[in-house]
Formats: C-alpha cells, structure tokens, sequence
C-alpha cells in the first residue's frame, strides 16, 4: 500500500498561480517545445501539419492534462491539491514508477522547477542517474550489485524540457536499450529539473558524472552523451565545466550526439525570459 507523498502545505507554492496564469505558462512553453522539437524544412518547402505550436504523443498529452487541470479546479490552491494528491503518491520501491505521476511531476519542474527548488518543495526533482525509473547510486559495490554485466562503454541519455528519463521508451523503443544492444553500452538515464538554469543543471551534471565515471563497476574506456532539446544544452554546459574543473570523464568522452537541440539558446531564452515575467505579474497575494 503506497502512502502519500505529499503535504497540502507542499504546493501551495506553485498553486499561488492563478488558473489563467498557469494554463498561459503551459500554453507558452508547449510552443517554445514544439518548435525547438519541429525539424527544418527546405527553402520552399510547403508546411507540414505537425508545424503548428502544439507537441503531438505523450508530451502533448502531458500538456493538456496539466492545463485542463487548471482550468477545472478554477484556480483553488486546495482544489487543485486534491486533485493532484492521488496522481503524486509515492511510488512503491518494489515497483516500477508509475508513467502517469512521473509525468506530471517532471512537467511541473519544466514550468516551476526553481521555484520548487527555492521552496525546498517535495516536488522538486533533484539531479540522479537513474535505470528503469529508479535511482543508480553512484557507489561501485552498489553499481557492482545492480549493473552485473556493465560494459566499459557509459552511455548517458538527457531529456528535454519538462519531460524526464521514462519518456525515452517509446512504442517499445528505447535508444538505450537498442545501442547497448546493438554497440555494447550500457545506458544510464539523467533525470534532472529541467526549470533550472541550463548551468546550474550543468555544473551538477559535471559533478555528478565524475563520481559516476570514478565509482563504475569496471574502468571506463568510452562515454557517450545523447541530449535531447535542453538535454542537449545540459550536457554542452557539463562540458565546459568539467572541463574548467579538469574531469576524468571529459578524457573518456567520445561523443556527445544531439537530437533537437537550440544551439543558439535563442528560442529557449527568450522563452525563459517571458515565463519570469508572466509568474512574476500574475502572482496571488499570499494570505
């Protein structure tokens, strides 16, 4: 029997959002999503009806349940706790975490994460490597233990914005799964608060994977970093601060492999810039 996670005091943080203000956020960074995630058509080219400003699949299906949410709970703090408060119960350790919970946990981090951050709240996600939704302990005997055949080839994968580590199985595919099929890597999952500032999340990345490269079951010969959209950004920052920093593990690395990356940073930081603001101007009085 799983207990609940969370407090009522926990959100009221975020919940000091009206429901117009949090549906506007949402909406906002959907779009910044959708654009970053479209691919470049050809000069001439017609438009493709997937090039709109909503994200189709499971991201998209995020979207719309927190947004619809909003809207039916009328922006009451408690209502919408109570409606939160089945979907964010604890996990069973002895089972694997539920898609639907880790799912609106990690797209209340893209929208809010420094502030739950900032608020100490139990809904702030705090940087880990993770295997199948669960924590990896970066302490040899207990990758020894967990990881029994780890290759000396470490893969490490990056979500984007507002998604987290679960959400790269798709339809059955896991990139994972199938290059540690297929090259010989073993596949570790960053799961990390994507609200936070790209070098915030960059210098606890660098830090983290050093004492996973030190701590792996058997000398590291080859790591590879795949990021997708702000994954990517994540892992560039990582490099320039392991780099500073003299790592072990930017002499390991190999390859960094983007997939929908803003290399430009433009259309995150703008993007950024406005969901400051719009918080900012439509914040509820507290009391």
């Amino acid at each position: 029997m799983t207990q609940p996670l969370l407090q009522a005091a926990d959100l009221r943080g975020a919940a000091s959002l009206t429901t117009d203000a949090v549906a506007g956020l949402i909406s906002l960074v959907e779009a910044m999503h959708a654009r970053i995630a479209s691919l470049p058509r050809p000069p001439g080219a017609a438009a493709s009806p997937l090039d709109d400003e909503h994200t189709r699949g499971i991201t998209g299906l995020v979207y719309e349940t927190v947004r619809g949410v909003t809207h039916v709970v009328g922006g009451s703090a408690e209502a919408l706790l109570g409606w939160l408060g089945p979907t964010l119960t604890a996990p069973d350790p002895h089972q694997p975490p539920r898609a639907e919970r880790e799912a609106v946990v990690a797209a209340l981090n893209g929208l809010l994460g420094d502030h739950l951050a900032a608020t100490d709240n139990p809904l702030a996600i705090a940087m880990s490597f993770r295997q199948a939704g669960r924590q990896l302990v970066a302490e040899r005997l207990a990758m020894r233990a967990r990881l029994v055949t780890a290759s000396p080839r470490l893969l490490v994968l990056l979500h984007g914005l507002c998604m987290n580590d679960l959400l790269w199985k798709r339809k059955g595919h896991d990139h994972g799964v199938e290059l540690a099929r297929d090259l010989g890597y073993t596949p570790v999952y960053l799961h990390y608060n994507s609200g936070l500032h790209i070098s915030t999340n960059g210098q606890e990345f660098a830090r983290q994977l050093e004492a996973l490269v030190q701590q792996w079951p058997v000398p590291v010969t080859e790591l590879v970093l795949i990021g997708h959209s702000m994954g990517g950004l994540v892992a560039r920052s990582a490099c320039h601060y392991g780099g500073l920093a003299k790592h072990e593990w930017r002499r390991r690395l190999s390859k960094v492999v983007f997939i929908g990356t803003p290399h430009h940073g433009a259309p995150l930081e703008r993007g950024g810039h406005w969901v400051v603001v719009f918080t900012q101007a439509t914040r509820v009085p507290a009391g």
